[in-house]
């Protein structure tokens, strides 16, 4: 068996319920010195900003989003809402109370598993976290937070392209989501951050424009937040594979906007405009 196969067996594994509820009891729960936690909407390069990160040598990344490799963290999937959490923001939430620690403590074991014991900086990067910064900064001190935010026209078409709704119970929207719900899961995904973000320690909020247009940039910004030293530049040189397509880092918003109809575009307006505004962010 190749190391590929070997690595994707491995993480099929640890998404198991049976592993993750042995390994919340027994394994050793990991202890960084830092908990680092990318977030944002769906479909607004958090996956590539992981990916790039995870190549810090000082860094260990998980090996897919967090929530997956735990029983403690609930999805929206769980709930029949596929890439759709606004619609289920309630079940996502977890309060900080007397139960933190315990949760804590339960989630680090069954992470302890994707990760290498001697790890001194954790990334982890859950869509459905956005919901949930309140408790990941008591939970995982001390905790940084990386905020990703990208043009709200080409997320809403991009949530609507990569869901299926009907796969997961919500026939009333057929195969795809309407787009003012897509746009509803951009606008709302801010408002919480926006809300949560005075009570965070440690914060940082960076566009997927800027990332695209001057990785080089953004990644010695992102490093300089978390005081680590900077990336190499060989770092954003390579090709990625994001969501099964590769490319080299490109904004890729004219291509996901020149998809929406000319309705579409002022239904994703009449939803989201005063935070379109509030970015500058233009249909094109």
């Amino acid at each position: 068996m190749s190391p590929s196969l070997l690595q994707r067996a491995h993480k099929g594994l640890l998404k198991k319920r049976w592993v993750q509820g042995l390994s919340g009891r027994w394994a050793t729960a990991i202890t960084p010195d830092r908990w680092i936690f990318i977030v944002g909407c769906y479909n607004s390069g958090t996956t590539l900003l992981r990916d790039l990160l995870g190549r810090h040598p000082q860094i260990s990344s998980l090996p897919s989003e967090g929530v997956r490799l735990t029983d403690s963290l609930p999805r929206p999937e769980t709930f029949g809402w596929q890439r759709m959490w606004s619609r289920c923001r309630d079940e996502m939430q977890i309060p900080v109370d007397e139960n933190t620690p315990v949760l804590s403590e339960r989630i680090r074991r069954q992470w302890s598993l994707a990760l290498p014991p001697s790890a001194e900086c954790v990334l982890e990067k859950s869509i459905a976290n956005t919901t949930r910064l309140p408790f990941l900064q008591a939970a995982f001190a001390p905790a940084s937070f990386i905020y990703l935010v990208r043009n709200g026209y080409a997320v809403a078409e991009g949530i609507r392209r990569k869901t299926e709704p009907r796969r997961h119970g919500r026939e009333e929207f057929g195969d795809r989501y309407p787009i003012d719900l897509c746009a509803e899961q951009w606008r709302v995904s801010h408002e919480v951050v926006s809300g949560d973000r005075p009570g965070l320690d440690r914060f940082l909020q960076v566009t997927y424009e800027e990332l695209t247009d001057r990785p080089a940039h953004v990644l010695n910004e992102i490093t300089g937040f978390l005081q680590l030293p900077p990336l190499g530049t060989e770092t954003t040189s390579d090709t990625f594979h994001v969501h099964g397509v590769a490319s080299p880092i490109r904004n890729m918003n004219a291509e996901s906007i020149a998809r929406l109809l000319p309705d579409e575009v002022d239904t994703i307006r009449a939803e989201a405009g005063p935070t379109l505004e509030q970015f500058g962010y233009e249909p094109a």
